[in-house]
C-alpha cells in the first residue's frame, strides 16, 4: 500500500508540472516579442524606466517560469529521492524474506533435534524404510502395508529433511496398501492441494510411465513403460512395469505422461532386473472407501480429479511433485 502512495503522489506531481507548463506555453504564445523589442528600443535611453517598465508588464511571466523551474526542480528531486527509497526497500525486503525462510529452516532443524527425530531415524539401526506420498494436501498419505506392518512408530521424512510422525489410519492388506495422517503431527502445516490426480481406468501396454521415490535418503527419479497388465504370476490388481527400483521406492507413486497416479509400487522380481509391480490406483481408491468414518474423525477424504502436470515438461512435474513424496520409516520392537 505504501509503495502505490507513492507511485501515486509521484503521478499527481507530474501532472502538476504538465499543467503548469502548459500555462507557461500559453502566456509565451499571447506575448508578442516584437512589441518586447520595440518596447525596450524606446526606453533604451532611460534603463530604470525600461527595467520598471517591463517588470510591470512581463511579472507574470516570470513569477510562472520561475514557479515552474522550482517545482520543476523539486519534483525531481522527490521522484529521484522516492526511487532510491523504494529501490532500498525492495532490497531490504528481499533481504528479510531470505532471513526469514533461514529461520524457518533453523526452526524445523531444532524442532527435529529437539524431539530426537533427526538424530534417531539416522542412527537407529532397527528401522525399516519405504517411500509413500501425499493423497491430500492436509496430511493422508499412501504407502504399503508391508513397510509399516507391526511398527511401533512411523515417521516420515521430506526431500527438505521435515520429519513428521504419522498414525497409521488404515491398513488395506489384500492389496499390500496403508494410509497415514501426518496431520496428528503439530509439527505438519497444510500443503496446497496435490498437483496430481488419481486415474482408475485401466492403463494400455507400453504406456510411459515414472516414479519417485527413495531408494536412498535422497529422492531418485525413475523412468519406464508398462510392460503387462498384470502383476506377479497374472495377479489382476497390479501393473508389471519396466522400471528397475530397489526396496526404498516401495509405497511410491507411478504416474503417466499426464501426472495421473495410475498404480503404487508394492515391489520387484528378484530373478529378473529392471521389472517391478505396482498396485492399480482404482484399488486404492476402493480402500479409501472401506475406511472407517471414525478413523478419518468424520471429515470425507476429497481427492483431487484434475492434474495440474497434464501441460508441464517432466522436468516441471517433478519440480511440482517432489515435496508430496516422502521417506517412510519404521521403528519396530526388537526382540
Amino acid at each position: 500500500m505504501e509503495e502505490e502512495k507513492d507511485i501515486e503522489n509521484a503521478l499527481r506531481m507530474y501532472g502538476e508540472r504538465v499543467r503548469f507548463r502548459q500555462k507557461l506555453n500559453a502566456v509565451q504564445a499571447r506575448t508578442d516579442m516584437n512589441v518586447i523589442r520595440q518596447d525596450a528600443a524606446d526606453y533604451r535611453s532611460e534603463p530604470a524606466v525600461q527595467i520598471r517598465s517591463l517588470w510591470t508588464t512581463y511579472r507574470t511571466t516570470l513569477a510562472v517560469a520561475a514557479s515552474v523551474a522550482i517545482i520543476t526542480t523539486f519534483s525531481s528531486i522527490f521522484l529521484y529521492r522516492s526511487y532510491q527509497q523504494s529501490h532500498k526497500q525492495e532490497q531490504q525486503y528481499s533481504l528479510l524474506s531470505k532471513e526469514i525462510q533461514a529461520v524457518k529452516s533453523s526452526q524445523r532443524k531444532l524442532l527435529n533435534d529437539y524431539n530426537g527425530r533427526g538424530r534417531g531415524l539416522s542412527t537407529n539401526p532397527a528401522q525399516v524404510a519405504g517411500s509413500g506420498f501425499l493423497i491430500t494436501g492436509d496430511g493422508y498419505f499412501v504407502t504399503n502395508n508391508h513397510i509399516v506392518r507391526d511398527a511401533d512408530s512411523v515417521y516420515v521424512q521430506s526431500a527438505k529433511g521435515e520429519v513428521y510422525k504419522a498414525r497409521v489410519v488404515y491398513a488395506d492388506k489384500a492389496h499390500d496398501l496403508a494410509f497415514l495422517q501426518l496431520c496428528d503431527d503439530s509439527a505438519f502445516r497444510s500443503m496446497p492441494p496435490v498437483p496430481y490426480s488419481f486415474d482408475a481406468r485401466p492403463s494400455d501396454l507400453g504406456e510411459r510411465v515414472y516414479t519417485l521415490g527413495y531408494p536412498r535418503e535422497e529422492i531418485v527419479y525413475g523412468e519406464g513403460y508398462l510392460s503387462s497388465g498384470t502383476g506377479y504370476r497374472g495377479d489382476s490388481t497390479a501393473y508389471q512395469v519396466a522400471i528397475g527400483v530397489n526396496p526404498g521406492n516401495s509405497g511410491g507413486p507411478l504416474l503417466d505422461e499426464k501426472g495421473n497416479v495410475i498404480g503404487i509400487i508394492s515391489g520387484k522380481q528378484t530373478t529378473s532386473e529392471g521389472v517391478s509391480f505396482a498396485v492399480k490406483t482404482n484399488y486404492m481408491l476402493e480402500a479409501l472407501n472401506n475406511i472407517p468414518a471414525d478413523s478419518l474423525k468424520g471429515q470425507p477424504l476429497r481427492l483431487n480429479k484434475k492434474s495440474q502436470l497434464s501441460h508441464l515438461s517432466r522436468k516441471q512435474q517433478i519440480k511440482r511433485m517432489q515435496d508430496y513424496v516422502y521417506q517412510v520409516k519404521v521403528f519396530k520392537h526388537k526382540d
